[in-house]
């Protein structure tokens, strides 16, 4: 009874955080379109590391949210996809970007799931 309630904890910990941190970067994302930031007359442009960094950020987010119904799948898509998305900012060859260990925030849902799904595989064999 205890490690259910213990799964059950760990699972809607990473889900609540997860549906929480895409509501914050839908939020602010929105705020920035409708601000006018993001007109095409406005911006200087992307450039390519840039655009691939935010296409899998994007991809982890919605790992986040399949892991809601599948944790491991969700768990291993948001983990793998927030680790590369690290990674190409760490590595960024723009001179105005810079790395903040902030981003490292992102792993939590996604570590929570992939730990809810590893204890309730090994606790149900």
């Amino acid at each position: 009874m205890t490690n259910t309630k213990l799964f059950n904890s760990l699972r809607w910990t990473a889900i609540i955080i997860g549906i929480l941190m895409v509501a914050f970067v839908l939020f602010f994302s929105i705020g920035y379109m409708l601000e006018g930031q993001a007109k095409p007359g406005n911006a200087k442009g992307l450039d390519t590391h840039t655009i691939i960094g935010f296409v899998v950020w994007g991809i982890g987010l919605a790992g986040l949210i399949v892991a809601i119904w599948k944790p491991a799948t969700g768990g291993f898509i948001s983990l793998l996809s927030f680790i590369v998305f690290n990674i190409l900012v760490a590595v960024n060859p723009n001179p105005e970007s810079t790395y903040s260990a902030v981003l490292l925030i992102f792993l939590i849902p996604s570590l929570l799931h992939v730990l809810y799904w590893w204890k309730k595989k090994n606790y149900q064999e």
